[in-house]
């Protein structure tokens, strides 16, 4: 690259930081992921959450509260979740509610969640610019739709109401939503089969919550890859499964 680009690039990202809090992160758990995302994820922006596919949808929440769990033992505050109504009944009619045991399993006491569904995309936009001005929250996760997606102003002021507040913001978009183009990142989520627990343990049967995550952008330049993860809920944190520990023994050919 050219010097009198790089310099350029330089002055002007020191004038579109000018006057703004230093951003700091809140870290996943993950070192990897936490290390491509410049220590974790953002407080004091929009972090955009996509599904690979349609049927990745309950995965791509999934990971979000997971995220979220986090937030609500490290930060204080509660958690604000606003819902897109227009999408129908619900933030995915495919889907069904909110489900209080289930977000309890992950850490998240439902008693610290204040559930806004906003009954059209102006109300959407409104409700989430407004909690992410706020201060003292643990979190914010906006669920959209199709017919919810921000214009680049609509989604400039969300970003801007977040870096005052400091506020940490999941955007959990629709498959086929708008980009949320000033997010920090944006991760796509995909749903990966769980390592069983082996027979004759205490509890056997499923184990912990699997994804695989491709970071495709990310505002501090880190370059598009992807990670495997899974999800303790003890200590509320994502990490990457040690594979090759867990792989079986590969077949040895015995020489005659």
């Amino acid at each position: 690259m050219r010097p009198d680009l790089t310099a350029l690039r330089t002055q002007i990202r020191a004038i579109e930081t000018e006057g703004r809090p230093t951003l700091s992160c809140l870290p996943t758990g993950a070192d990897r992921l936490d290390a491509a995302l410049g220590g974790g994820l953002a407080l004091g922006g929009v972090t955009e959450v996509v599904p690979a596919a349609f049927m990745d949808e309950p995965a791509s929440l999934h990971f979000a509260f997971a995220c979220l769990a986090k937030a609500l033992h490290q930060r204080s505050g509660d958690l604000v979740v606003i819902e897109d109504a227009s999408r129908g009944q619900g933030w995915g009619p495919a889907w069904g509610q909110l489900y209080g045991p289930g977000l309890q399993k992950l850490g998240v006491c439902p008693s610290r969640i204040l559930l806004v569904r906003a009954p059209d995309v102006k109300g959407f936009h409104a409700c989430l610019e407004d909690a992410s001005r706020t201060f003292g929250l643990a979190g914010i996760l906006a669920l959209s739709g199709p017919k919810a997606g921000f214009s680049l102003a609509g989604a400039r002021r969300v970003q801007l109401a977040a870096e005052q507040a400091h506020s940490l913001v999941l955007a959990v978009q629709g498959l086929r939503t708008s980009a949320f183009a000033p997010a920090r990142a944006r991760l796509v989520i995909a749903s990966r089969p769980c390592r069983p627990v082996p027979l004759g343990t205490a509890l056997p049967g499923l184990g912990p919550p699997a994804w695989r995550l491709h970071l495709e952008r990310a505002r501090n330049g880190a370059r598009p890859q992807s990670f495997d993860l899974e999800y303790d809920d003890a200590t509320h944190s994502l990490y990457q499964p040690a594979t090759l520990a867990n792989r079986s023994p590969q077949p040895q050919r015995l020489s005659a």
